[in-house]
């Protein structure tokens, strides 16, 4: 199991005082296990590495490969996309529970944005080689990891629909077709 993704900077280091049971606890805090049995946080908690992030750190860059998702525990971190006709936009803002990097961990694709801390955070990563490792060693274990991978998915184009409506209702409004 790989305990460092390629490409981490040094402003994002492994703790290495962190022990299993201090992975259960985080794991069991977070909103997006809260219906998993104790057991199966177990056998997750195998797999999540705790990195600190000081900050100004970049996790990644859009278009890098995509080997690992993060979930964050403390601080926050700003999605970004750089856009080749304007300055950097900020898509979204992901703070203390929030899921980063999970599109590339599940269709292995180039990343679609970047991740910028401008703040210290603590960040649970898992690699896709520890999320493959999860499926064949406990499927029951990585069905439900799937399924919460794409919930989060469902729910974040639901928003992404609804603003792109509205967006749209409002060019209709002002006589502004594309």
């Amino acid at each position: 199991m790989k305990s460092n993704p390629k490409g981490f900077s040094d402003s994002i280091r492994l703790s290495v005082n962190t022990s299993q049971s201090d992975i259960v606890n985080l794991l069991l805090g977070l909103p997006i296990f809260e219906d998993l049995d104790r057991r199966d946080i177990e056998i997750l908690s195998r797999h999540f590495k705790l990195y600190h992030v000081q900050p100004g750190a970049v996790l990644f860059n859009e278009g890098d490969d995509g080997d690992f998702m993060a979930i964050v525990l403390e601080g926050s971190c700003d999605v970004v996309k750089h856009p080749e006709e304007v300055n950097s936009v900020r898509v979204a803002t992901a703070g203390m529970g929030k899921l980063i990097g999970e599109m590339s961990l599940i269709d292995g694709q180039p990343r679609s944005a970047s991740v910028e801390f401008a703040q210290r955070a603590r960040i649970l990563v898992l690699t896709r080689e520890s999320f493959k490792a999860i499926v064949s060693e406990y499927e029951h274990v990585g069905v439900g990891l799937l399924w919460r991978l794409s919930r989060t998915l469902s729910q974040r184009l639901r928003q992404t629909t609804g603003m792109l409506s509205q967006i749209q209702g409002k060019r209709d409004a002002a006589g502004i077709l594309q």
